[in-house]
This record gives C-alpha cells, sequence and structure tokens, in this order.
C-alpha cells in the first residue's frame, strides 16, 4: 500500500477509535497501527491483484478479512473491553482498509 493509502486508512482509524471508545482511543489506535504495519505488505500485494484483476473485489475482501486473527488488539484487551466492542472495532478497520484499497483503485 502507497503512503497515502496508509495515511487514509490512519486518519479514518483514529475516528472510528474516538467514536467506540473516546477515552481509550489512543490505544485503539496503537492496536491497529500494530495490525496494520502486521499485514501491510500482504495487503499491498493483494491490492496490486485486484489491480491487475487477478483477483476479484470479494476474493480481495475475503483475504482481508481472513485476516482478522492477527487484529490481537493487546492494548484494548489489557484495559478490560468485552469482546464485543474489540470485534466492533476490528471489524470497523478492515472495512476502513477495504474501501480505502478498492477506492484507490
Amino acid at each position: 500500500m502507497n503512503k497515502e493509502l496508509l495515511k487514509q486508512i490512519l486518519v479514518d482509524v483514529e475516528k472510528l477509535a474516538e467514536a467506540l471508545f473516546k477515552k481509550n482511543a489512543k490505544r485503539a489506535v496503537k492496536d491497529a497501527k500494530l495490525f496494520i504495519e502486521a499485514t501491510k505488505e500482504q495487503m499491498a500485494i493483494w491490492v496490486q491483484q485486484l489491480a491487475k484483476q487477478e483477483i476479484t473485489k470479494k476474493n480481495f475482501e475475503s483475504l482481508v478479512r481472513g485476516e482478522r486473527d492477527l487484529a490481537e488488539m493487546e492494548a484494548l484487551r489489557q484495559i478490560g473491553l468485552s469482546k464485543v466492542a474489540i470485534d466492533t472495532f476490528v471489524r470497523g478497520v478492515l472495512d476502513i482498509i477495504i474501501n480505502a484499497a478498492l477506492g484507490a483503485i
């Protein structure tokens, strides 16, 4: 993923974190950044494949959502947020990544 795309993803993730967690938004953003860093190389490959029509939009979305297990969100777990709240955030982050990538193509 290029730097502009990553920048936009992070802006949107910060907005989501603020909306969901208010006082714990910084921790949520920290967790999301760790997830994005861990998956950005693989995601970049998938974005390129999608752009070249080597995979479909549906395949791309499925691949990105498959990375969900890598989103550990340790800082959010440490402060005792519910699994439902954390899962909502993870789904939101994945949606942001998918929408940003699709919008860039």
